[in-house]
């Protein structure tokens, strides 16, 4: 089962794998191709080596498989690497209400 964060990271990848060809269309963006077209340009050389497909679709594919391969090594890190001395990121909410009522 995917977790939210995985949710998010496929979501974002999508619409990074659409947002890719942006540069490679028009002008827009052309400053920044080398970051923004990461899928663009993979889904043309998976195109070019297989003789076969769409590179359109490679680029949403690649996009999305990055992000859920990101968003899953922060979660990774978010909740087994704990750092001594910071203090804890995440409260029960009983905890939360208790603080923010405090002060009214």
């Amino acid at each position: 089962m995917l977790s939210k964060t995985q949710k998010k990271g496929l979501f974002l990848g999508i619409i990074w794998g659409f947002l890719s060809w942006i540069p490679y269309f028009t002008d827009i963006l052309a400053k920044y191709r080398n970051i923004i077209g990461i899928p663009a340009t993979l889904g043309i050389n998976l195109e070019l080596a297989l003789n076969h497909g769409n590179s359109v679709i490679f680029s949403i594919i690649i996009g999305a498989s990055l992000c859920f391969l990101i968003a899953s090594f922060f979660e990774f890190i978010k909740e087994n690497i704990k750092i001594i001395g910071l203090p804890k990121l995440h409260y029960s909410k009983k905890v939360r209400l208790f603080k923010f009522r405090r002060g009214f």
